[in-house]
């Protein structure tokens, strides 16, 4: 009974990892069928013992703890309902980081995440080269907005992308696997995936991560002058790489050149109202800046904004909902529940990052969490399903076992 008990297990967690990058309705009921196992597996004590002893996880806790105190201040708690069912997500990291899974389980699981990744990328190029269409073409189970990528939306699917990428390349650089040359495909595949697509903070974070290993790689074992050619030659390939695809692809060079414009001038840019990440800055801080220790109040941020911002918007048509966020979770989190709760928010990653530091390929594992610090600052991502979801299950993998070369050689 245990041994078929533990088998169910491992099975939803490999298929989480096939789930993530398609569906967010069947990673829903992968998720709750994942927790009602975990509940009648048992073992509390166990668990609660790791939970008390994670720095990591007290963090997270108290963090939801000061959202549930922040309804005590502040008179608008319009959005406080939606945030609550996003935080209720965070109590994944300790279910999936105490699961019963054996080690065969996380090699598949890495394989699967992989695969369906370079399949949903494959879709990703030929929609956005127009050989094929849009898949809400073909049923209506698929809205418009998801056009430009295959199965989610473009913005969060290059996110995964990114994370697939620099898993590739760990494994092919620290030589992990012996299939070098298929790993070498999926790497190039992801890379173009990624920059024929509209969302900037997955070509910027694969970017900034192959930059981190051109000078992992670049400086192993060699002499001085060797490491200077070695750093000139990657760094030139990818230049060359992002130079192409902007002169190739229309929606990276639009995106780049609004970037550029709006960058230049401040936040303005031609035939537009002022950029909206612009304004949510200024306006956010400015506001901060007046109640920094204990902010507005929990779900008070779309409330306080929604009149505020309606003059200097980016443009006539954007629509501003009480889930709106200032396009940064740093802020958003200080915002509502002050600075108290922004320091509970760093100290979850940052007891992970150190946490993994400690492990065997250290120095690729804390590429996560300093990723996804990195990507609230570009929006909201700890209360975007998808993407939070799919950094607790890598996180899970990354925590509890070492990838060497009989790992990937399934």
């Amino acid at each position: 009974m245990i041994n078929s008990f533990s088998k169910v297990q491992q099975v939803l967690f490999v298929l989480l990892g096939f789930s993530i990058p398609i569906s967010i309705a069947f990673t829903n009921i992968l998720l709750a069928l994942i927790a009602l196992c975990w509940l009648v597996e048992g073992n509390f004590k166990e668990k609660f013992n790791y939970i008390t002893s994670s720095k990591w996880c007290a963090s997270m806790i108290a963090l939801i703890i000061l959202y549930v105190f922040g309804m005590l201040w502040g008179s608008n708690h319009n959005n406080a309902n939606w945030q609550f069912q996003k935080l209720a997500l965070l109590l994944f990291f300790p279910i999936l980081t105490t699961l019963d899974l054996n080690r065969k389980t996380m090699q598949y699981s890495i394989v699967g995440f992989l695969i369906i990744n370079f399949i949903s990328a494959c879709f990703a190029i030929l929609i956005n080269y127009e050989i094929l269409q849009p898949l809400s073409h073909y049923t209506s189970l698929k809205e418009p907005y998801y056009a430009t990528s295959a199965f989610i939306k473009y913005n969060y699917h290059n996110v995964l992308l990114a994370f697939s990428s620099i898993i590739c390349l760990y494994l092919f650089l620290e030589r992990k696997t012996k299939y070098r040359y298929i790993i070498a495909v999926f790497f190039i595949v992801y890379a173009v995936s990624i920059f024929t697509e509209r969302g900037r903070a997955g070509q910027i974070l694969f970017n900034i991560a192959t930059l981190f290993y051109i000078l992992r790689y670049a400086k192993s074992n060699v002499g001085f002058k060797l490491f200077i050619i070695r750093l000139i030659a990657l760094c030139a390939i990818l230049f060359s790489f992002n130079f192409i695809m902007y002169q190739n692809v229309k929606t990276y060079k639009k995106r780049v050149e609004a970037v550029t414009e709006i960058i230049k001038n401040n936040g303005e840019r031609k035939g537009y109202k002022r950029d909206i990440r612009y304004v949510f800055a200024e306006e956010t801080i400015e506001d901060i800046l007046k109640k920094p220790f204990f902010g507005y109040g929990t779900g008070s941020f779309g409330y306080i904004f929604q009149n505020k911002i309606k003059t200097c918007i980016i443009s006539d048509e954007y629509v501003f909902f009480d889930w709106t966020t200032p396009h940064n979770q740093y802020l958003y989190v200080w915002f509502e529940i002050g600075l108290l709760g922004l320091l509970f928010l760093i100290l979850i990653f940052y007891f992970q990052a150190k946490q993994l530091l400690k492990q065997p390929d250290g120095c690729f594992k804390v590429s996560l969490p300093l990723s996804f610090l990195f990507l609230m600052l570009i929006d909201s991502y700890l209360f975007i399903f998808i993407l939070i979801t799919a950094y607790i299950y890598l996180y899970t993998i990354y925590s509890r076992y070492h990838l060497d070369s009989k790992d990937i050689n399934v």
